[in-house]
């Protein structure tokens, strides 16, 4: 009996000690990531130049930004306290077990910085990307990549800080998934109706002078890149989504790596809720109206937000599926 203690005991001082490393590491990232934010905020809170916000972002009104109307000063000593706050937090996280405060701020600077700071160019910029067209990056773009990237950060620290989430596969990962896919359509098929020159939801003489300018080609890549996105998602629920098919070189018949296929949905997942969510409040606060005339300039992109929460749902359960 006394033996069979001693060995639990010992276990659970291996796993603490393997979930403390890895949390060491999350924060440790989180807090380098932090110290950086301040110093940024610092500079621009002392005059310097690229202060990404307010006059320093030339599209902020037409994007819809929330902080359009930002000043470096208050704004920049704003950035540079919480960029102080957060890695002392961080280093706290690194070495202390799990507790709540710090995990209430880390979720917190999670969700400001992955959906608060970021619009819709984040999606808009990776869709061009495609069609190899950068002439709309600029330093508020750059910053926008940059917050992401310590949303990121901080939502890793909080996640193995707090050990996870649930351990055995959901009942709901099959019909989240394929929800997520139908959720994608809406977008696809106004964007690949206008690239066939059906005026789905606008005038007919708006898609003949798009087409006449090649924007065709534009409109048919955002819609493939729909059609994509939905293919890959059922690959969450599907054996190829697990395995790679037979007819791809070098990798046929090996498994996919959970990573392979979580990142990227995770990825997207982020970029659509930030887009989804910037449309709704720009419909609440009237800056966008949809008509019966040009229903399809906006209404399709309603779907965004749904799609990106239930690409999340079905990427995690995902996740789940496959640890286990």
């Amino acid at each position: 009996m006394t033996e069979s203690v001693s060995v639990a005991a010992t276990a659970r001082g291996r796993t603490r000690g393997r979930t403390r490393g890895r949390t060491g590491w999350a924060a440790s990232a989180s807090a380098v990531w932090s110290v950086a934010f301040a110093a940024a905020g610092a500079y621009w809170a002392a005059g310097g130049a690229g202060f990404p916000f307010g006059a320093g972002d030339p599209r902020a009104e037409q994007v819809g930004s929330l902080f359009a109307a930002a000043e470096p000063g208050p704004v920049g000593a704003a950035m540079a306290v919480l960029g102080l706050l957060g890695a002392v937090v961080a280093v706290g996280m690194a070495r202390a077990t799990p507790a709540r405060v710090p995990l209430v701020f880390a979720w917190a600077m999670s969700g400001a910085l992955l959906v608060a700071v970021p619009d819709i160019r984040v999606i808009q910029n990776f869709a061009y990307l495609f069609m190899g067209y950068t002439g709309l990056w600029d330093g508020p773009l750059l910053f926008m990549v940059f917050c992401i990237a310590g949303g990121a950060l901080w939502a890793a620290a909080a996640w193995v800080h707090q050990g996870g989430g649930m351990r055995e596969p959901v009942r709901w990962g099959r019909p989240v998934t394929y929800a997520a896919a139908l959720l994608a359509l809406p977008y696809a098929i106004s964007r690949i109706s206008w690239a066939a020159g059906i005026p789905l939801g606008i005038p007919a003489e708006d898609i003949a002078v798009t087409n006449a300018d090649g924007g065709w080609i534009s409109e048919m890549v955002l819609g493939g890149l729909c059609v994509a996105g939905a293919v890959l998602t059922i690959g969450l629920v599907r054996r190829w989504g697990e395995v790679f098919p037979r007819w791809i070189p070098f990798l046929r018949g090996r498994r996919v790596p959970v990573r392979f296929a979580v990142v990227p949905g995770l990825a997207a997942s982020v970029m659509l809720i930030q887009a989804g969510a910037r449309l709704y409040l720009a419909m609440l606060t009237g800056d966008i109206t949809i008509t019966a005339e040009r229903w399809g300039t906006f209404l399709p992109g309603l779907a965004w937000l749904p799609w990106g929460l239930a690409l999340a749902a079905a990427t995690y359960a995902y996740h789940l599926r496959r640890r286990a």
